[in-house]
């Protein structure tokens, strides 16, 4: 927003003398031009197959970063036939499908002032404008807590180990040794078989983020009531699971329930010789709304990417019991004696 009120037209209109102000600079533009660019809706026959009209995309309704990169370094597409952005010579200007994501104006072959610091220090072939020097980097000489160049690492919790190089899991990530925060043994430590399959999490169409906005609305509601896991038919029928029936799933966290959804479209796993089966939970639900039903998240425990502090949440180990969860006192009970009574577990029933 100007100071006069006026709704700036993008993020090159920012100052930071006080004549704008801005909640997230992402956002700057959503307002262009007195209109809710967020709401528009033009059909896709009216307009060109980016659909810039529909809706607006951040930043600057931009539908691809660094999309300075689908022109070759003299500013020609790579392909004509995916042509997106390229360099108008006669007009002196970036321009194509979408907003150039570089400046403007600035002509393929330029090259950076030494010394320059900002776009300024960005040259006419270097797209990569969220970067210092404008390139993609494999090698990342500073900015990363475990840098500099990537490699794979296991979940701080997973049934298997590395074969890479004997690192299981990041040495930089950040753990919470805490009693609540218990985490499960993982691949070579005691007790690891007591959680020999895999949680991860995902989203559903009919279901915005946690869920709390669309569980009050009742046709998302309907499409989807309640709280399931998907498994595969190998693993419905290793732990007596029923398709549509009731699963409890165990961590060293707490346990959770779900209606049993049993699909070949999670496939078994091989890794390392043996028998991988996986556990798909949609974590949209909560204790309130017009559809409620166990949280996924509650699950996972706190281990944290160095980086930034983002929990793992898409991949950590579990049980899987045929039934629903006890309550109360017996829920801890369950999930506190569980790796100690595991053979008993093994025989796919909740007791308590």
């Amino acid at each position: 927003m100007r100071a006069d009120g006026r709704p700036v037209s993008g993020i090159a209109d920012l100052r930071d003398d006080g004549s704008t102000s801005c909640g997230c600079w992402i956002y700057a533009g959503c307002y262009a031009d007195g209109v809710n660019q967020t709401r528009r809706r033009k059909p896709g026959a009216e307009q060109t197959w980016v659909a810039p009209e529909w809706g607006w995309a951040w930043p600057a309704n931009r539908r691809l970063l660094y999309n300075r990169a689908s022109a070759d370094p003299q500013g020609s597409p790579w392909s004509q036939r995916k042509a997106y952005v390229w360099w108008d010579a006669e007009a002196g200007r970036w321009t194509g499908q979408d907003v150039p994501d570089f400046p403007a104006t600035l002509a393929p072959g330029t090259e950076a002032e030494p010394g320059a610091q900002g776009v300024d220090a960005i040259g006419g072939g270097d797209p990569f404008i969220m970067q210092a020097d404008g390139k993609g980097w494999l090698y990342a000489p500073t900015g990363l807590v475990d840098g500099p160049l990537p490699t794979h690492y296991e979940p701080h919790e997973s049934p298997v180990a590395t074969p890479l190089d004997g690192q299981q899991a990041n040495p930089a990530r950040v753990l919470y040794d805490r009693k609540e925060n218990a985490y499960n043994p993982t691949a070579g430590e005691a007790g690891a078989e007591a959680y020999p399959y895999v949680m991860t999490t995902y989203r559903l169409t009919e279901h915005h983020t946690a869920g709390g906005m669309s569980r009050t609305l009742g046709h998302l509601a309907e499409l989807q009531p309640e709280m399931f896991c998907e498994v595969g038919p190998e693993l419905a029928a290793e732990r007596g699971l029923e398709h549509g029936g009731w699963a409890t799933i165990v961590s060293s966290r707490t346990a959770i329930e779900a209606r049993v959804l049993v699909t070949d479209r999670v496939p078994v796993l091989r890794v390392g010789g043996r028998t991988l089966h996986q556990v798909g939970l949609p974590y949209h639900w909560g204790s309130k709304g017009l559809v409620t039903g166990d949280a996924a998240n509650d699950l996972f425990g706190l281990a944290l990417d160095p980086n930034v502090n983002i929990q793992e949440v898409k991949a950590a180990t579990c049980d899987v019991l045929a039934g629903r969860r006890p309550h109360g006192e017996a829920l801890r009970a369950l999930v506190e004696r569980h790796p100690s009574n595991y053979p008993a577990h093994r025989r796919g029933t909740v007791t308590t």
